[in-house]
């Protein structure tokens, strides 16, 4: 089963293939997908009472369709896998959305595997696009050849449970495969565009390679209840544990699984300083040489050295930055953590767009307050929403910048199905519904200034 994923997958993952009908695909059957519907008000009586109420009202209506257009809702069907359900929810900000994503839950002989991710594009949304279509396939591939490789060494044929290759075998193999589709997408593509004369043969091949994109990874295995979190970039993974106390009430804890990658990071800053002895101002805040990450796909100018820079100037290339002197200063490889997880456990991957708005006890409360409220089959509001400090979880500091910008406090509710869109709603406005509607209604490009492109993920794992 393992060589059968293995030798399917890892032709699914050649530049510029899309994930088509074979290969993982045929998985699928462990889940089923459903739109799920949501309960909208109904209509005032009498029209010349309400005017102005339902002026209000089809306004509202619009936003939630806008919110709810890219929403999607898995429930997985198998309870061996482990997991029980997840959503996914996107708006865009720039044009075309520079987002992606992308999960499934696979069948193995001795577990499920489930894979989670979102993918942050900048300059441009090839890269993101490029990663979602092979990034998965890519790792599960991968890992289906390093438990083939670890059965045989060690003779191991129908042993169940199935032995595991160690931690650190399998992280080596997702940092591995991270660092091989980059080199995919930065570096194998030079041999086609320097045999070529042709200006638009080599800008589209090396398209994902000027943009750029973050991803964040989750890989669970049912077996061993282990949750790993591969991270390059900017995006984040954090955790909420339910936690009920002697009077019978819930509330949530909170674990940051991966740390932004960027100058606010120390680990980071001393990694580039390390690597380019003598280069100065590296760093500036959180800005990394003017950038708001240290870790990315794509981003090929921050990683070809100059002499390819040069020579891709008569291919329509552009002049290499002034501060770049001895490049890469960027790399793929993700940094990797590891989290048994325990029935009832919620995970959220999101862009870095959610989290300039909510702090991850806000986006887990968010969560924990869905889950409380979805189970009465229609939305749940409160007279001026719910103050930061209702969240069934204890409150940290509050670093986040655009309700600040937006001169607006929170206030927070619940109307969506999705839980992942009911975050996203929350991020921009909640139950402020005229500014959830004022920031929908700016444009493309103006509209960066004052919120990002956003994807949400939340994964339940099985309270069993």
């Amino acid at each position: 089963m393992f060589r059968l994923l293995s030798r399917r997958l890892t032709q699914r993952t050649k530049l510029g293939l899309a994930l088509g009908t074979s290969g993982v695909f045929y998985c699928l059957h462990t889940t089923r997908i459903l739109h799920l519907d949501v309960q909208e008000p109904s209509l005032p009586t009498s029209l010349n009472d309400h005017e102005k109420d339902i002026k209000l009202l089809l306004s509202q209506l619009s936003n939630s369709n806008r919110l709810r257009e890219r929403e999607q809702s898995t429930i997985v069907e198998d309870k061996a896998s482990g997991i029980a359900r997840y959503d996914v929810s996107q708006i865009s900000s720039n044009f075309p959305c520079e987002d992606d994503h992308g999960g499934i839950v696979v069948p193995t002989p001795s577990s499920h595997w489930s894979f989670f991710a979102v993918f942050d594009g900048h300059n441009g949304w090839e890269t993101s696009r490029w990663l979602s279509q092979n990034l998965i396939p890519a790792v599960i591939g991968a890992l289906a050849d390093t438990y083939s490789q670890y059965l045989r060494d060690h003779d191991i044929d129908g042993a169940e449970p199935f032995p595991c290759p160690s931690p650190e075998v399998i992280d080596k193999t997702l940092k591995d495969t991270f660092l091989r589709l980059d080199d995919d997408i930065v570096n194998a593509p030079l041999e086609r565009v320097f045999s070529s004369p042709s200006r638009e043969a080599a800008i589209r091949l090396l398209t994902p390679a000027y943009a750029g994109s973050c991803a964040i990874l989750g890989f669970y295995d049912s077996q061993t209840r282990l949750l790993r979190i591969a991270l390059t970039g900017d995006s984040r993974a954090v955790l909420g544990r339910r936690t009920v106390d002697d009077s019978g009430k819930v509330t949530y804890a909170v674990q940051v699984l991966s740390h932004d990658q960027n100058g606010d990071n120390e680990s980071e800053v001393s990694r580039l300083y390390a690597e380019h002895p003598g280069e100065a101002d590296l760093t500036k805040g959180n800005r990394v040489m003017g950038w708001g990450l240290s870790r990315a796909f794509g981003d090929a100018r921050m990683k070809w050295s100059l002499i390819i820079q040069d020579r891709l100037l008569q291919y329509l290339g552009r002049t290499p930055y002034k501060n770049v002197l001895t490049p890469p200063y960027f790399t793929a490889e993700p940094v990797i953590t590891t989290t048994e997880i325990k029935p009832g456990d919620i995970l959220i991957l999101a862009s870095d767009g959610l989290w300039e708005c909510l702090t991850n006890e806000e986006a887990v409360g968010l969560a924990g307050l869905w889950t409380t409220s979805n189970g009465n089959k229609r939305p749940l509001n409160s007279e001026g929403g719910y103050a930061p400090e209702d969240l069934p979880v204890i409150l940290g500091n509050d670093t986040t910048t655009r309700y600040s910008q937006w001169r607006a406090p929170k206030k927070f509710t619940v109307a969506d199905s999705n839980a992942a869109t009911h975050l996203i709603r929350n991020a921009i406005g909640g139950a402020d519904t005229d500014l959830t509607a004022a920031l929908l209604s700016i444009n493309s490009p103006r509209s960066r200034s004052y919120v990002d492109d956003i994807t949400a993920m939340v994964v339940f794992f099985d309270d069993e």
